[in-house]
């Protein structure tokens, strides 16, 4: 079942005459509410970088070469198509000399980017476990996602929607006055008039990120992702 967090509410009661500029000018109900869940992905991605050093930029070239075969042939082993497996952005650099050190040949890094998509996560430890034992490899990173984010997005702006209404309604029946119709809604903070009225939030994050800068053995674990849906309402006054 989907979990809902309510964020701060605001009232507001303006004269006919609206009190500041591109407030409405009717009495009104702003509230905030945000629907929250989690949910377990269908879908993953793995960048990793190749790297290799040498005095001879062909050398170092032919490590990363056979580093990014060894990774498909390990893909098509965890039955990964080939098609997902990206190889992307081979560059060039070298180390400057350290002026205080005995002369010594220019090292040369080449570096290239590897993305793969998993399609089946079922497969996620056979893909990601060889990678972990492969020299020249570093800068792990995954992302999960789902193919029902669409679905969830919506399903959590309808919930976000109900709690903010009855946040609304609870506050007009404190003042003796009826909840009327909605007259804006945004799925977002309704930047302007929040802060013309002097309530902006915080900025949050509401959905996982990217897991980067990872332990090797994390590489292996399959995150949940989380979900907000955040909605700010205006609501007439009766």
């Amino acid at each position: 079942m989907l979990k809902t967090i309510a964020a701060i509410g605001a009232l507001t009661l303006l004269p006919v005459a609206a009190q500041a500029g591109g407030l409405p000018d009717y009495p009104f109900i702003h509230v905030s509410a945000t629907g929250t869940t989690s949910a377990m992905p269908d879908l993953g991605q793995i960048d990793v970088e190749i790297s290799a050093s040498d005095a001879d930029p062909a050398v170092a070239v032919r490590v990363v070469q056979a580093r990014a075969n060894d990774i498909r042939a390990a893909m098509t082993q965890a039955g990964v198509p080939l098609d997902d497996v990206e190889v992307r952005d081979v560059r060039k650099d070298f180390r400057k000399p350290d002026a205080n050190a005995a002369p010594a040949p220019v090292q040369y890094d080449i570096r290239a980017g590897v993305r793969i998509n998993v399609r089946d996560l079922s497969k996620w430890r056979a893909v990601a476990a060889p990678l972990l034992d492969m020299p020249n490899l570093d800068g792990f990173m995954t992302v999960f996602d789902t193919t029902r984010r669409d679905k969830i997005e919506m399903e959590l702006a309808a919930d976000a929607i109900r709690i903010a209404r009855r946040k609304a309604e609870a506050i007009a029946l404190g003042l003796g006055r009826k909840l009327g119709p909605a007259n804006a809604v945004s799925t977002g903070d309704l930047k302007n008039l929040t802060r013309a009225m002097g309530l902006a939030p915080n900025e949050a994050n509401d959905r996982s990120s990217p897991q980067t800068g990872m332990d090797k053995a994390d590489v292996l674990t399959v995150m949940a992702l989380r979900f907000a849906q955040p909605v700010d309402v205006i609501y007439r006054l009766k």
